[in-house]
């Protein structure tokens, strides 16, 4: 079956879970969960970058925010959900720019590579009118001056990995050079599940090879006024390992990616403007000898979007967004191109009182093609109390509503796209509480609520698959997170010990049966796991560090009626590694060890995970 009709039926048609680490309040000007940023005053022995880059973006989200990614294998499909909704449901971002496809509505996280932007930013359901979460991927100002940063990894597999940038700066212009390669024969031996004894077999029809190129430059006019503009090209070609149980496969898949962005902002006292403008462009070509296939996909979007914020006297801000978005697809089951408009406003208000009080309200409307989304209103009040800038004791309560227009597959697939589906709602809540003693300890535990209305199904209809509205999902649960630092992790030669631990709990069911015979009603949602921990330790004395990385999933339900299930799994790793400073630059040398116990785990049912492996790196960075 074609690639694309088959990430549709199974990928988009799916739930999963993903939480992290939280790090502030959703009353922050920017909502948190964990970053991964090159910004020292956020870097601990997990959130560094530098200790990521050249991977892909789907196994560094699992490690450093314990979320968990629905994966086909490695180097395959990878796709991303927060608390129960599914992976249409929530945004990756470039700059504050969606990059989803407008036919699938989703992003393949495994055709990203961390070290392409400066910082990584995952956060909660509801952020903005998404109804699930948002994966932000943020390129930093750049300073004047010389900086470069190379990365080589190499490992078990037939891994290879390189990533090299550059950043350069004088006066009012400046400017960063990015690429990054990476090459893998993913051939690892897996258990086979479907012969008996077990017996190992090594996966066959796996190759990757992933190229991307960036180039960002900033320009400041003057003291109010910066234009920045960004080159982004991606280029992929991977083979479709066969699914456990099938003696051989040559399915390939070649994936072009171009996106193009101009950025403008200027602040004038008490009014600050942003207006950002993109162009994205992917083409995926999909190649089965076996059933005689050999198809190309070509999709396209303007994304357009404009930000004013006006500070008010007594710390009032008013802050609003004029977004216009064009998407366009040209897919062979369309029979013909199609093409969609959307117009969308959102409006808030945001009150600050010195005693620690804030308040937030607004709403989002959105115009796709002739018709209306619902209305979206979002209200929020949090409170924060400091004592002598050691101690925080934070709560907050948010609840919006949100909605999700079916997808371009959704509507136009033939046979069996729906131009009569309706658009998803759902209602959000949340409520949090932290404390941190300054940048030593912190705890907090967040309750989250998700209830989802005219959820969008692909179901079996008269011999062929079709999208219906005929479920009601409700997603809830807890998450409870933990962090410590023994002592200031920005001096490198002190002994630092850095912790941190994440536990989830949700329970996502479904409340409707699509029939008398549909057992699904009030069962946990597949790929959906209950209970979810990661946690790990990072030691460091005298720029000597080791790291212990670690990641628990519980089962995950493969069938509605939850008569079916993969086994739940534990991965640990272990990294050790120096860091050796000359003058202003620094080389680093690490030795990993990936699953440690060497465990053969799914993440997706007959599609193998890779067991014990092994990678060394160099890092040189100078300044």
């Amino acid at each position: 079956m074609k690639l694309w009709l088959a990430y549709v039926m199974c990928v988009g048609a799916t739930t999963l879970k993903a939480q992290s680490i939280s790090d502030t309040l959703w009353m922050n000007e920017v909502v948190k969960v964990e970053n991964l940023s090159t910004d020292k005053q956020m870097q601990s022995g997990f959130t560094d970058i530098k200790y990521q880059q050249g991977k892909v973006l789907s196994e560094v989200l699992e490690e450093f925010s314990s979320v968990y990614v629905k994966s086909y294998g490695s180097g395959q499909l990878a796709s991303l959900a927060v608390r129960g909704t599914s992976a249409t449901q929530s945004e990756i971002q470039w700059n504050g720019i969606k990059l989803n496809s407008p036919a699938l509505g989703q992003t393949d996280l495994s055709l990203f590579a961390v070290g392409m932007q400066d910082e990584l930013r995952l956060i909660k359901t509801g952020y903005e009118g998404t109804i699930g979460g948002t994966l932000q991927l943020i390129d930093a100002a750049i300073d004047s001056g010389l900086a470069a940063d190379v990365t080589l990894r190499g490992g078990s597999f037939k891994t290879f990995e390189f990533l090299g940038s550059l950043k350069y700066g004088k006066s009012k212009i400046s400017g960063a050079t990015r690429f990054s390669y990476l090459r893998a024969a993913n051939d690892f031996l897996f258990r086979n599940t479907f012969k008996e004894g077990l017996p190992l077999e090594r996966q066959t029809n796996a190759q990757v090879r992933l190229l991307s190129f960036m180039q960002q430059w900033n320009v400041k006019l003057n003291a109010a006024n910066e234009l920045s503009f960004y080159g982004w090209l991606n280029q992929a070609e991977r083979e479709i390992p066969p699914i456990i149980g099938n003696a051989d496969g040559h399915e390939h898949q070649e994936d072009y990616s171009l996106r193009l962005m101009a950025n403008w902002k200027g602040d004038f006292k008490h009014l600050h403007t942003h207006f950002t403008s993109a162009y994205l462009q992917d083409r995926i070509r999909y190649q089965n000898p076996e059933a005689l296939l050999d198809e190309t996909t070509r999709t396209a979007a303007v994304r357009n979007a404009f930000h004013l914020t006006y500070a008010l006297p007594f710390n009032l801000s008013i802050n609003g967004t004029v977004n216009y978005d064009y998407e366009q697809a040209k897919v062979v089951a369309y029979q013909q191109l199609q093409h969609r408009h959307t117009v969308g406003l959102k409006l808030y208000a945001d009150y600050y009182h010195p005693t620690g009080l804030k308040f937030h309200a607004g709403f989002r409307e959105d115009l796709v093609g002739k018709q209306l989304s619902a209305f979206a209103p979002d209200l929020g009040v949090s409170f924060t109390k400091q004592w002598q800038q050691q101690q925080e004791l934070a709560a907050g309560f948010k609840a919006s509503r949100n909605f999700r227009f079916p997808t371009l597959n959704d509507l136009y697939w033939i046979p069996g796209g729906n131009p009569n589906l309706k658009q998803e709602k759902s209602w959000n809540g949340e409520l949090d509480f932290r404390y941190s003693y300054q940048n030593y300890f912190s705890v907090s535990v967040s309750n989250f609520y998700v209830y989802v209305q005219d959820w969008i199904q692909w179901i079996p209809n008269g011999g062929m698959w079709q999208p219906v509205n005929f479920r009601r999902v409700f997603s809830r649960g807890v998450e409870v997170n933990l962090k410590a630092c023994t002592a200031d992790r920005h001096s490198p030669d002190r002994f630092m010990a850095d912790f941190f631990a994440s536990y989830t709990y949700a329970k996502a069911t479904n409340l409707d049966a699509a029939s008398k015979y549909d057992l699904s009603a009030g069962k946990q949602l597949i790929y959906v796991p209950e209970h979810s921990l990661t946690g790990g330790v990072a030691l460091r004395y005298k720029r000597f560090y080791l790291r212990s990385i670690n990641n628990m999933v519980s089962k995950l339900y493969t069938a509605t009626d939850n008569s079916q299930f993969l086994k739940g799994y534990f991965i640990a790793s272990l990294e050790i590694g120096k860091n050796i400073a000359i003058h202003r630059s620094e080389i680093g040398f690490s030795f990993r060890v990936k699953n440690i116990g060497n465990a053969y785990y799914q993440s997706v049912a007959q599609r193998p995970m890779p067991g014990r492996s092994f990678e060394g790196v160099i890092r040189f960075k100078m300044l």
